[in-house]
């Protein structure tokens, strides 16, 4: 989305029909971990503690997360400094101060979290062939606490993990993309977050 020479960023994956439980439990362990994620979005604390925060609760549940790609700042340029993994030990990176505006994005696998890029040089897939799940915001740093950009007059307290109504008004488009697919299909969302570095340099390798 892209409003007065700013963007926002969101994601949601959506079950088609009737899913198993296993897969309902992916769906909601990443969407926890987002808000987990969120609610270390306040001043004085370190970047990675947004890492630590998804990273704990996916894994406490038995899942894994993808590591070639994160979250970003975003701004006048949809992927900004800096990367946000969603993983990593807690305390370290950047101190967060207020005004900056962060994409958190966990993206969450059922098996591996290795994933490789299909022939149209787009397309993420897991590795392994398992299903995964894409939950994202815009969040502002406020001396307030985070504020969720892309869902109005919403804001994460600190015990506050509840989900907003999804009736998808004055949101980001919730059927765009292949976002609602990606469960079906076994699919990280194409194009979904930014890719680490690493991944761009593995990329550029194979490539070579």
């Amino acid at each position: 989305m892209h409003r007065r020479g700013y963007y926002a960023d969101c994601a949601f994956t959506l079950p088609i029909g009737t899913v198993p439980a296993n897969v309902q439990k992916l769906l909601d362990v990443t969407r926890e971990s987002l808000d987990l994620g969120i609610q270390e979005c306040r001043p004085g604390r370190r970047l990675s503690d947004v890492s630590h925060a998804v990273q704990s609760h996916v894994e406490a549940n038995g899942f894994a997360v993808v590591r070639a790609f994160v979250g970003h700042g975003i701004g006048r340029a949809l992927h900004e400094e800096p990367q946000i993994p969603n993983f990593g030990d807690p305390g370290r990176g950047p101190q967060l101060k207020p005004g900056m505006v962060l994409a958190i994005e966990p993206m969450v696998t059922m098996g591996s979290w290795e994933v490789r890029i299909l022939d149209d040089g787009w397309t993420a897939v897991t590795q392994d062939g398992s299903l995964a799940a894409h939950f994202e915001h815009t969040v502002a740093v406020t001396d307030d606490g985070p504020e969720v950009l892309d869902e109005p007059q919403r804001s994460i307290g600190a015990d506050d993990t509840r989900r907003a109504d999804s009736d998808g008004q004055g949101r980001c488009d919730r059927g765009r993309g292949n976002g609602g697919r990606a469960a079906a299909q076994r699919d990280v969302s194409g194009g979904a977050g930014e890719r680490s570095q690493g991944a761009r340099a593995r990329q550029r390798q194979d490539r070579g």
